[in-house]
């Protein structure tokens, strides 16, 4: 009977440790301060992301077959074509140790138990010179474009960025 009780115990707890996994840090700094080595720890950049998050997906059907596309709001849109500067984690797109081209994410890449991004959280970046793939935090500024109807579903291009180095 005790070892039922035990096992019942073990259960119930199991079950409710998922929603106690995650403790979100906004600010990155913070992350190095949590607990070292707290899984509950999870970096999500901040600088420039919360200027895209006015952005949602909805279905359209091209050619017969139904798409996610965006619809950025307002103050989105009103960023097409102007300066921006972010913050994020390189994803690298091929095997170099450098590169012009890669996704940067708002999720540390690191993290096995974080979501998968959404539509405000990944940015294909075309740099002006190539950048070192890193685990760290990058800080990029450049020309930001916004393609609602992207069929990759990358929603935001920083076109001619350029590192911004650490202060």
């Amino acid at each position: 009977m005790k070892t039922v009780k035990i096992a019942l115990l073990l259960a119930i707890l199991g079950g409710a440790m998922p929603a106690l996994a995650f403790k979100q840090v906004q600010d990155p700094a913070m992350a190095s301060q949590a607990i070292p080595h707290d899984p509950r720890a999870v970096p999500r950049a901040t600088l420039g992301w919360d200027k895209l998050a006015d952005t949602k997906e909805t279905q359209k059907r091209v050619q017969e077959v139904n798409r996610l596309i965006a619809v950025f709001g307002p103050g989105v849109k009103s960023l097409d074509g102007q300066p921006f500067t972010v913050a994020g984690f390189f994803l690298p797109l091929d095997t170099g140790e450098t590169s012009r081209s890669f996704l940067l994410s708002s999720l540390a890449p690191t993290c096995p138990f974080c979501p998968p991004p959404g539509p405000a959280d990944l940015i294909q970046v075309s740099a002006a010179e190539p950048v070192t793939a890193t685990l760290d935090q990058v800080t990029l500024e450049g020309t930001l474009r916004l393609s609602a109807e992207d069929v990759n579903g990358i929603y935001f291009h920083l076109e001619n960025a350029r590192v911004v180095p650490k202060s």
